[in-house]
């Protein structure tokens, strides 16, 4: 129980983050799952996003926002951030969204 308190910290930083980056979003977290190697310790994240149905045609320009962003996340770094699917569902344009965050 005690590796979840982190990792729901992870998260939570993350998805204020990305809110203020994309305003018009619904954040959702899927998952969090506490992340270790031998030298690093982190969390796994999963989101979904929703957004209006015309961001949909901006897919490549928000994989490149995510990619180039210099996220500042308190005592964080995002290892890796990348949109590992898209879909068009219920009128709305949805991500998913998975990130490696690692503690600094």
């Amino acid at each position: 129980m005690t590796d979840q308190a982190p990792s729901r910290s992870l998260a939570r930083s993350l998805v204020r983050v990305l809110q203020a980056l994309l305003p018009q979003a619904s954040i959702a977290i899927l998952y969090e799952r506490p992340w270790h190697s031998l030298t690093f310790s982190g969390a796994q994240i999963c989101l979904s996003v929703a957004l209006p149905i015309t961001a949909a045609e901006q897919r490549s320009a928000l994989a490149q926002l995510l990619e180039d962003h210099e996220f500042s996340l308190p005592s964080q770094l995002v290892a890796d951030i990348a949109i590992t699917e898209t879909a068009i569902f219920d009128g709305q344009f949805r991500l998913i969204i998975d990130a490696l965050l690692l503690e600094d």
